[in-house]
């Protein structure tokens, strides 16, 4: 073999060698590449959509990333959680779930398009969304023991709305009902703000709505708040009192985090799930998030995975025990 033969060779081996070695690296290192989808379940201008735009601005602000927010509400959002599973493994489609799509519907719904353990890979938490329970301010309950007194004078009088069938105001909503013995008529909206706009205009009596979409009416003479799903009040309702003072052992809340199609690139997983963390750990968007009325929850893949398991079997533990159905 002559001289210039070997160097040929030589030169060809190397190259070789390069191209079996960098296509990972180099893929992690360049991701991403193109614009990535966020898809959001439910209808512009709710508390997930809201928070949703908040982690796109600000994961565009800090690494430039291009993410395009997609609403694909419907069903209460197993509409959009079914276009994730169907949608290709890439690592450029994700989708911000929550507990009514995720731990609820599973076990109301026997019709559901997607298997949240064997379609989904979770990428990180996000927040916590409280529940409130809004009334009008000139019905006769101030307090949560009042209304459920009246309700109980009064059966089948009382109806109260929420952002659609098997959202986490929706089975709140039941939940609470059931617990405290009430015969209530659930009125299910097309989102949050119709079931708001509704109440303050008398149609129904009552609302579980979510933090982010009760925070607007805090200071609202037409609204009164009797009570917040969680076990302790926060901050952004200080003078509201948690339902668990009136009803014992009572919590419930919408946990929202990130996740891709199971069978996305590792590559990608872990980029979005540590930019995603960092971004949330920032007090910037931290401030963002309470200022909507949210908690901002710092979690890895792991931890949502865990978050999502037993949130599942909370509330299927739930609708079991309580024979709660959608009719």
């Amino acid at each position: 073999m002559t001289r210039t033969m070997r160097k040929l060779v030589a030169a060809t081996s190397m190259l070789a060698c390069t191209f079996a070695i960098t296509p990972s690296a180099y893929s992690a290192d360049a991701y991403p590449t193109r614009p990535i989808k966020l898809i959001v379940p439910f209808t512009p201008g709710g508390g997930v959509d809201a928070m949703a735009r908040l982690l796109s601005d600000a994961l565009t602000a800090k690494f430039g990333w291009n993410i395009v927010v997609e609403n694909r509400p419907g069903a209460g959002g197993t509409v959009g959680m079914g276009v994730l599973a169907r949608a290709e493994a890439d690592g450029y489609t994700m989708a911000i779930g929550q507990t009514s799509n995720l731990s609820i519907n599973p076990s109301l719904y026997k019709d559901i398009t997607y298997n949240v353990a064997k379609d989904f890979t979770p990428i990180a938490s996000v927040a916590s969304q409280p529940m409130v329970l809004c009334v009008l301010a000139d019905k006769p309950y101030k307090t949560v023991a009042e209304f459920i007194a009246y309700g109980k004078a009064n059966p089948g009088k009382l109806s109260i709305s929420n952002a659609g069938r098997g959202t986490v105001g929706d089975i709140t909503g039941r939940y609470f009902a059931k617990e405290a013995g009430l015969d209530i008529l659930h009125v299910p909206y097309k989102g949050a703000s119709p079931a708001m706009t509704d109440l303050l205009g008398g149609q129904v009596d009552a609302m579980f709505a979510s933090a982010p979409t009760a925070l607007p009416q805090l200071k609202n003479p037409k609204i009164r708040m009797l009570a917040i799903s969680t076990t302790q009040s926060i901050p952004q309702f200080p003078n509201v009192p948690p339902l668990s003072d009136t009803l014992p052992g009572f919590e419930s809340a919408s946990l929202t985090g990130i996740l891709v199609p199971s069978g996305s690139p590792q590559s990608a997983v872990d980029a979005l799930s540590s930019h995603i963390i960092e971004v949330i750990k920032s007090k910037e968007l931290q401030a963002k998030i309470s200022e909507q009325g949210n908690v901002a929850v710092v979690g890895s893949a792991q931890d949502y995975a865990k978050t999502v398991k037993a949130d599942s079997a909370k509330w299927s533990k739930i609708i079991k025990e309580n024979n709660l159905q959608i009719n």
